[in-house]
C-alpha cells in the first residue's frame, strides 16, 4: 500500500503534536488561518493586519506569532521573481516526514542493539583510524535505537569522512537522518501513485487515528 502527503489530514496530526514543534494555541490557529488564506489566495504575503480580520487576537499577539512562525520557518516568505508571498509547503512536507519517520521507530521498538554495536564499534574504529570517544559511542547507539542498520551506518560514516581522516559524527547524524526517512518512505510503501479508494481509506485511517499526541523528550 502506498501513501502520499496528501492522504493525511495534517491539520488533525498538527492539533495533536503542536506541542513538539514549539508551538502554543494561537500559534496553530494561525497556521490554520493561513492556509486558509492561501488556498483562496496563493500568492498571498501574509501580515498581521491580513490575519487578525480573521481571528480576535490582538494584531500585537498575532503579529509576535507570525514573527515566531517565520523565524522557525513554519512559514515561509516566497520570492519568485517580482511576487513575493508566504507559503506553507515546507512545513507541509516536515510534518509528513515526520509522521513517516515516527511510524518507522515505532514499528521497530525494542530492537536489541547490543548484538550488533561491539563489532560496528570495531568497524567504525577501523574506518575512524582510532578508538570512538564515549559520546561517539552513545551516538552510534542512539543510530542503532533509531532504527538504523549497520550498513546505513557505515556508509553514513565514510560519507562523513573528514580531511583529517577522521568521522565527522556531525555530518553523519545528518546521512543517518536522510537515509532514515529514504527507508521510511520504502517500509511504508510511500508514493505519489494513487491507490484505489479502499487503500487510501485504510491508510487515511492508520495515519490521522494515531496517537501522534506529545508525550515529552524522549
Amino acid at each position: 500500500m502506498n501513501i502520499s502527503k496528501t492522504d493525511l489530514d495534517w491539520k488533525n496530526i498538527l492539533v495533536k503534536k503542536y506541542l513538539s514543534y514549539d508551538l502554543d494555541e494561537l500559534d496553530v490557529m494561525v497556521i490554520f488561518v493561513s492556509d486558509n488564506i492561501l488556498i483562496q489566495e496563493p500568492k498571498t504575503l501574509l501580515t498581521c493586519d491580513i490575519l487578525g480580520a480573521y481571528m480576535k487576537a490582538s494584531r500585537e499577539d498575532v503579529d509576535q506569532s507570525l514573527s515566531k512562525l517565520i523565524s522557525k520557518k513554519y512559514i515561509n516568505v516566497v520570492q519568485n521573481g517580482t511576487n513575493i508571498y508566504s507559503s506553507l509547503d515546507d512545513f507541509k512536507d516536515r510534518i509528513f516526514k515526520d509522521v513517516i519517520k515516527d511510524a518507522v521507530l515505532k514499528s521497530k521498538e525494542g530492537k536489541d542493539v547490543d548484538s550488533v554495536s561491539s563489532s560496528l564499534y570495531s568497524s567504525l574504529e577501523e574506518l575512524n583510524g582510532g578508538m570512538l570517544s564515549p559520546i561517539e559511542k552513545d551516538t552510534v547507539t542512539r543510530w542503532l535505537q533509531e532504527g538504523a542498520d549497520e550498513g546505513m551506518i557505515k556508509e553514513a560514516c565514510q560519507k562523513a569522512m573528514g580531511k583529517s581522516g577522521h568521522i565527522s559524527f556531525k555530518s553523519a547524524d545528518k546521512f543517518v537522518l536522510e537515509m532514515e526517512r529514504s527507508q521510511g518512505r520504502k517500509d511504508i510503501g510511500v508514493s505519489t501513485v494513487n491507490e484505489e479508494t479502499r487503500k487510501k481509506e485504510e491508510l487515511r485511517d492508520l495515519f490521522n487515528n494515531a496517537d501522534w499526541t506529545y508525550h515529552g523528550d524522549k
